[in-house]
């Protein structure tokens, strides 16, 4: 292994499957880099992949991706490093990534390819055995892990660290491709670092913690990123390829708070990132940020996270949408009574929840505005049962109540509901949940995950003459240009011409200030929010105010005020910070928004006292 004192990773984008540019890819490869990582995994989307075996994307669209990493593999010798194969990393899906690399190996021509696998699969007996040595823990607001759960999982996945990966690396240093089974995000990217002999952890883990999201840190966010790291001074350039794009000090910054219950504090598999005196430079490109001075505070004992989701019933929908204002004033004594209805008809236990859109079926119980009566509302009522053929009938029931159930002073007898799709009623399958989102201790970080390498069939050296390099294919498609493509500039207004009506004489609303206001599930029990702010002014004269604290977040959103866990500003990304428990577990039957994303809407009309 060659000792090196700068190290460059390339990351083409978030989450292999979504697609990125060859153009820019070949660009970064053909510069020269030390490896290709990426991550496959992901918990936002819920938890019907851990229960179903399902994966993020079709085969297609790996194939689609991975012929490109391992032409870059095969042409220019560059090392790809992929975490949590599938979505959910459990080992079927490893095993078919290796499988498709395979089947492009051999159509592609190349040379036999060294492939090493890390799977990350965990027996319920070993976990079973650590329940009752009363080496499990909750992972956030979890609850506490019971025996049941783990019989109702269809399988457990460990979330393995950077330890598995560097063991691979040295047992196999000619290794071409490593799969890795479900990981912590950052955990392959400090693999590399380390087997190079870069040891700063708090650099390295920061790096990693950036880049498994490509350029999201960049301004527009986009998929492709280059990381530069050096041993002297300590330190990683983050740089996004396309040209439009630009990190600035900001925004690197607050990719901490992205998906974190915190923005200083980031837990991970052995300990914790520790972000406090992180320092970001802006250099002279206009497009290229330096970070240095985070730490990585070590944990005793090592903890790994552990995941399962289990099949709770079946669920099915049915879809309409009201336009009749008489209906509309009344919709929520309407549907109340079509579930009575059902009740009384239906002889076997089911649930339904009706999501009134344009009402409250975006957020529902953290609906702050009932008041406002819409012109038209659309109705998907969601069934839930314990058979498929029960959630069929209870499906087909509701369509009849909510088509021709009575309500008073009704006008309109032809029928209460318009339906845009037919049939109207839709059964979904099974329905899942999360059963397991727990750490446990672990003696050593890497015994859980075992590791196998194979050498891929390939063509001899004559044969590989055949191969032919994916960028001859993109210069023969019409002399294509790479082609940057800047949002447009929207002509409908400013952003305040949006939030009407207008704030009360003396106040702004919040999503004036602030340039983002977002929300995002961190992991499937918590809900966080955002706030950044243009510069540190804007945010010193909003806490002045003292109107941004863990009792407004409580109103805003109707919860107790215990159920707010974290509120803090973060003046290194001039931002704010709140994190509450989330009403429903991400994914489980009632789940109005799976992605939390749609959830901050209260705090961009929170006024806050201003004066010019």
């Amino acid at each position: 292994m060659q000792d090196k004192k700068e190290l460059r990773i390339l990351t083409p984008v978030g989450m292999l499957g979504y697609g990125f540019s060859e153009p820019l890819f070949w660009q970064a490869v053909d510069a020269g880099v030390d490896a290709i990582v990426l991550d496959s995994g992901s918990t936002d989307g819920g938890p019907s992949r851990l229960a179903l075996g399902s994966t993020t994307f079709p085969t297609e669209r790996y194939a689609r991706d991975l012929a490109i990493l391992i032409a870059a593999c095969h042409f220019n010798r560059v090392p790809v490093i992929i975490s949590s194969a599938g979505g959910n990393g459990e080992d079927d899906a490893v095993d078919m990534f290796v499988d498709i690399i395979t089947q492009i190996i051999a159509e592609k021509h190349y040379r036999p390819l060294k492939v090493v696998t890390i799977k990350s699969g965990i027996s319920k007996e070993t976990v079973s055995q650590k329940v009752q040595a009363d080496q499990i823990v909750p992972c956030g607001a979890a609850p506490p892990l019971q025996e049941e759960h783990l019989d109702q999982a269809r399988l457990l996945v460990a979330q393995m660290g950077p330890e598995p990966y560097v063991k691979a690396m040295q047992e196999h240093p000619d290794f071409d491709i490593i799969i890795g089974g479900r990981s912590y995000d950052p955990a392959p990217y400090v693999a590399v670092c380390l087997y190079h002999g870069f040891t700063d952890l708090g650099v390295i883990y920061h790096m990693g913690k950036i880049m498994e999201c490509g350029a999201s840190c960049a301004t527009p966010k986009s998929p492709e990123a280059l990381a530069v790291i050096r041993k002297e001074p300590s330190c990683f350039e983050i740089t996004p390829l396309k040209p439009s794009a630009r990190c600035t000090k900001n925004s690197v910054a607050a990719h901490a708070l992205y998906e974190n219950a915190r923005p200083d504090i980031l837990h991970g598999p052995g300990g914790a990132l520790l972000l406090a005196d992180a320092s970001y430079e802006e250099l002279a490109d206009g497009r290229t940020v330096r970070v240095s001075g985070a730490q990585f505070q070590k944990s005793d004992p090592y903890m790994v996270k552990l995941e399962g989701a289990r099949v709770s019933g079946y669920h099915g929908i049915v879809i309409g949408a009201v336009r009749d204002p008489i209906l509309i004033h009344q919709i929520d004594y309407f549907t109340t009574e079509v579930v009575k209805a059902m009740h009384e008809k239906l002889e076997f236990d089911f649930n339904c929840r009706m999501h009134v859109y344009g009402k409250d079926g975006v957020m529902g119980a953290l609906e702050r505005d009932r008041s406002t009566v819409p012109k038209e509302v659309a109705i998907i009522a969601h069934l839930h049962a314990q058979t498929q053929s029960q959630t069929t009938e209870a499906c087909k029931l509701a369509r009849t109540y909510l088509v021709h159930g009575p309500y008073p002073y009704q006008a309109a007898t032809g029928g209460n509901l318009a339906m845009p799709i037919n049939p109207s009623n839709l059964t979904l399958g099974p329905a899942c949940e999360f059963c397991v989102y727990h750490l446990m201790q672990v003696d050593d970080p890497t015994s859980h995950f075992p590791i196998a390498a194979q050498w891929t069939p390939g063509l001899s050296e004559d044969q590989r003459q055949l191969a032919v390099h994916p960028r001859d294919n993109l210069q023969r498609k019409n002399g294509r240009k790479l082609k940057d493509r800047p949002m447009p500039p929207c002509e409908l207004g400013s952003r305040d011409s949006f939030l009407q009506p207008p704030p009360s004489p003396g106040h702004r609303y919040l999503g004036d200030i602030a340039s983002v206001v977002r929300s995002k599930n961190a992991g499937p029990f918590e809900l966080t929010f955002d706030v950044l702010f243009r510069d540190l002014h804007a945010l010193e004269k909003v806490r002045a105010t003292d109107v941004l604290n863990a009792d407004t977040i409580a109103r805003l959103y109707q919860i107790p005020a215990e159920e707010v866990l974290v509120c803090m500003y973060w003046p290194s990304a001039c931002a704010f910070k709140a994190t509450i428990k989330r009403p429903i577990v991400c994914g489980t039957f009632g789940e109005t928004d799976t992605h939390g994303s749609q959830q901050h809407v209260p705090l961009l009309y929170l006024e806050v006292p201003w004066v010019e």
